[in-house]
């Protein structure tokens, strides 16, 4: 049912309103220019902000959308695009004893590969298996296809010379030439004609061995050259004696260290301290111009000379 039209009453139904009435009236809806403009900023701050908030989702999703197309890209050119794949690689030598080529020939399966999948772990792994006297691999990478590989060999500790059984009593004399040598790893290795850096190096004699030491193969353990250094030392420091030679039996795993040209007899299978204190008391009850071939101090009970 529609309503009639609004109108205004008639002027006779009109109730007279006091002044008082309209300033009260006037006070409670009228609104000041102060008001309006705060309610007003109070709209455009809720909106803006809202606005805003809109607009930060959209760069979210947008940005995320973004970065996974990125990723699947990179994936895509790393997995079949023939950039960034290794097509060089250069090999630094530290040490004349290391072979360029071998390093290079050990690398060689790594051309073709994405040059962010090689791995310094994986190239010292690969280098450890044929060159045992690795020290240190430091490995750089210059995209998008260059692979810069730096070796760094274990130093080496005495220079060595192989003696078929039977020959330990050969003169020491003539081993200028020696061109084999034992890391502070105990691994055998062999040098190419011209090194000079080791001239200054002692002398060991391997003897007792089962198979011919081959370049690379570990023959000595790290305790049992540290446990000759060590005796070498003492002799010097505290009897005041130099070593003239050094004898290693590899598979008895005993050396014989020759002074005033008696020689001494160790092991590395009792304490050295021991060794030494026996000897100290061979020196004191008997003395060392008593004995004219060796000085047996491996037993613990007794010390044998000849």
């Amino acid at each position: 049912m529609s309503l009639r039209p609004a109108s205004r009453l008639p002027r006779r139904f009109n109730r007279p309103v006091s002044r008082r009435t309209q300033r009260l009236v006037a006070r409670k809806h009228s609104t000041s220019l102060r008001s309006r403009l705060a309610v007003r900023w109070r709209r455009w701050v809720h909106a803006t902000r809202r606005n805003a908030a809109s607009w930060r989702r959209s760069v979210i999703q947008w940005s995320a959308i973004t970065l996974v197309a990125l990723a699947l890209l990179a994936a895509g050119i790393v997995a079949f695009s023939p950039i960034g794949q290794v097509e060089e690689i250069r090999v630094t030598r530290t040490d004349p004893r290391l072979d360029i080529e071998e390093v290079q020939q050990v690398l060689t399966p790594l051309f073709g590969r994405s040059l962010i999948t090689v791995s310094s772990r994986e190239i010292r792994g690969m280098l450890e298996q044929r060159i045992m006297d690795i020290r240190t691999v430091t490995v750089n990478k210059r995209h998008p296809s260059q692979l810069f590989v730096r070796v760094e060999l274990a130093p080496l500790v005495a220079r060595a010379r192989v003696l078929a059984p039977g020959e330990e009593n050969l003169p020491v004399q003539g081993s200028g030439s020696l061109m084999t040598f034992i890391t502070d790893r105990g691994t055998f290795a062999v040098v190419l004609p011209g090194f000079t850096d080791g001239a200054t190096l002692p002398i060991v004699d391997l003897v007792d061995w089962g198979v011919r030491p081959q370049p690379g193969s570990p023959i000595l353990s790290q305790e049992f050259l540290s446990r000759m250094e060590q005796a070498v030392e003492t002799l010097s420091t505290q009897f005041g004696q130099k070593v003239q030679r050094r004898i290693a039996f590899i598979r008895a795993q005993e050396f014989h260290l020759t002074v005033d040209k008696v020689s001494l007899w160790f092991d590395v299978r009792s304490s050295l301290e021991e060794q030494l204190v026996r000897y100290r008391i061979f020196l004191r009850s008997v003395g060392l111009s008593e004995a004219k071939v060796y000085v047996d101090l491996r037993l613990a009970d007794r010390v044998i000379y000849r």
